[in-house]
């Protein structure tokens, strides 16, 4: 994409370039297969712009790198592009061979990576983004059919920290907002960008970006970075060095804060210091006056303990970031968790999601810790004419408590692989456990096996039971514990395999279990 100002001149001179170019490489540019578009006032020459080049004339708004070209609000026909190519990435995928946590891999990788592509250059109307999260949670439950009836947990909750319960992607409409500051964060640290020099220049022109009062010049992208300021002020600091970019009233780099806030509009009289001057300006301007009002002479304490540090160095722009310390540095994460509304932490979290985890398991026990499984008493309460009693046992209710592992058959299998293993912790009672293996063990092995071992056992308990369930046959409970058994050591084979030598002494530790 080469830009020009619309008049012939500066089209002739692009084509010049071209031709100078073409005579040096060989590489000519094909006029037939170039588009012009043309806006504002050079519309007026469009005609004589076609008589004199060979160029076919576009109209506005036109994709760029698969991303709208347009200055108003995005509409419904601008971001369809965005809605479809999630759901034709969404029916390429077999989902009826994934597990949950398979989707929530490709949602997480691939549709999440879409959508940020067009969150950094715009701000997505919410229209668009519930629409992305109605498609990506049918997706979650019942894959390329999308049927929005099988929801289990609520977006919202899905979209939190895995502390907090949830499974860790970051709500689009919290990532919204993140970006409109990260495109205020590239503007006031002056960054090495044609779009910062464009703004600087038109926009800005003498004014700032805190201080710039017209809302009615630049595309609706520009005004609603301009209605995030009060948001972004309490995250932006300057540390002055040189005094030259750093504006003496707007940007904060004193002390006391933003000094426009600190002595308003009449602080410009009573100091002598107009809106437009740095704080370079106002070190040359110094004349260490005493004043009435003991605000002004604190302002002009701080501008002076500033002068005596003064370097030859830029101004360096600072974020707020990790644990309230400001930083050269915008971190898009840091930013999300200072912006967002946290929830309460959960207690269990340490036992679903933990390193070499098989993600098909840890969704599961995570599925089981909220009570989100369609067990007997759930589906009785959707359809009053199911039958709710336990396949596994068939004389008790079927409840997550009671299928994990108060039942007689899941008890057996739960007995065989974990006495030895929990030792005094050993129970059957889902609670316990859940608090069991989000505490703190002897070492990382130990730590390891209990949380891998009540996965493992859920997930096939679980399994067996949906089996049954269907009109599978039913397997032993012998057979069960042989399966069990088989998958914690493959997966303590696997996780010696891959490098990770922390667990070497985990098959000896499990066999021990064993005898």
């Amino acid at each position: 994409m080469v830009m020009s100002d619309g008049k012939i001149r500066s089209i002739e001179g692009i084509v010049g370039v071209f031709n100078d170019f073409a005579k040096k490489s060989g590489l000519k540019i094909s006029m037939e297969k170039t588009t012009i578009y043309l806006a504002g006032n050079a519309t007026q020459c469009r005609q004589e712009i076609e008589d004199r080049f060979q160029f076919k004339a576009g109209n506005l708004p036109v994709r760029y790198l698969g991303l709208p070209l347009v200055t108003k609000r995005l509409t419904s026909n601008d971001y369809s592009p965005l809605l479809e190519q999630i759901r034709r990435k969404i029916g390429t995928w077999t989902a009826r061979h994934l597990s949950y946590a398979g989707r929530l891999n490709l949602i997480r990788s691939v549709l999440w990576s879409i959508c940020n592509f067009w969150l950094a250059a715009f701000r997505l109307p919410r229209e668009c983004i519930r629409e992305i999260d109605r498609l990506c949670s049918a997706f979650l439950w019942s894959g390329p059919e999308l049927n929005p009836q099988k929801v289990k947990v609520n977006w919202d909750s899905i979209c939190k920290p895995i502390k907090e319960g949830g499974l860790g992607l970051r709500s689009l409409q919290e990532a919204n907002d993140v970006c409109c500051l990260k495109l205020i964060w590239r503007l006031v640290s002056h960054t090495d960008s044609l779009w910062v020099k464009w703004i600087e220049k038109n926009l800005l022109k003498k004014d700032t970006f805190w201080s710039i009062t017209t809302r009615y010049q630049g595309s609706w992208m520009w005004r609603k970075m301009l209605k995030y300021r009060e948001v972004a002020k309490r995250f932006c600091k300057v540390e002055v060095n040189n005094g030259a970019t750093t504006s003496f009233w707007f940007d904060d780099w004193s002390n006391m804060g933003r000094l426009i806030d600190v002595a308003g509009a009449r602080g410009q009289i009573d100091l002598g210091i107009s809106k437009y001057k740095t704080v370079a300006e106002a070190w040359r301007g110094l004349r260490g006056r005493r004043h009435r009002a003991a605000i002004f002479n604190d302002i002009e304490t701080a501008l002076l303990s500033k002068r005596q540090c003064q370097t030859e160095g830029k101004d360096i722009v600072l974020w707020k970031g990790k644990n309230d310390e400001f930083r050269p540095r915008f971190s898009t994460g840091d930013t999300w968790n200072h912006t967002r509304t946290a929830s309460t932490e959960v207690t269990w979290h340490r036992g679903v999601w933990f390193s070499h985890s098989t993600p098909k398991y840890s969704f599961c026990v995570w599925l089981a810790a909220l009570n989100r499984l369609s067990t007997g008493d759930r589906m009785n309460y959707w359809n009053r004419g199911l039958s709710a009693a336990c396949v596994l046992c068939n004389n008790a209710l079927e409840t997550r408590d009671h299928l994990f592992f108060t039942c007689d058959f899941a008890s057996a299998v739960w007995y065989d692989l974990a006495k030895n293993v929990y030792g005094a912790r050993y129970s059957t009672n889902w609670h316990d456990l859940l608090v069991s293996i989000s505490g703190n063990w002897k070492n990382r092995i130990e730590s390891f096996i209990v949380r891998y071992l009540f996965q493992a056992t859920t997930h096939t308990i679980w399994r067996e039971r949906n089996g049954r369930k269907h009109g599978e046959k039913p397997n032993s409970t012998a057979l069960l514990i042989k399966w069990i058994d088989k998958q914690i050591r493959n997966q303590l084979s696997t996780i010696r395999e891959s490098g990770d030598r922390r667990y070497d002494l985990g098959l000896q530790t499990w066999f021990a279990t064993r005898s």
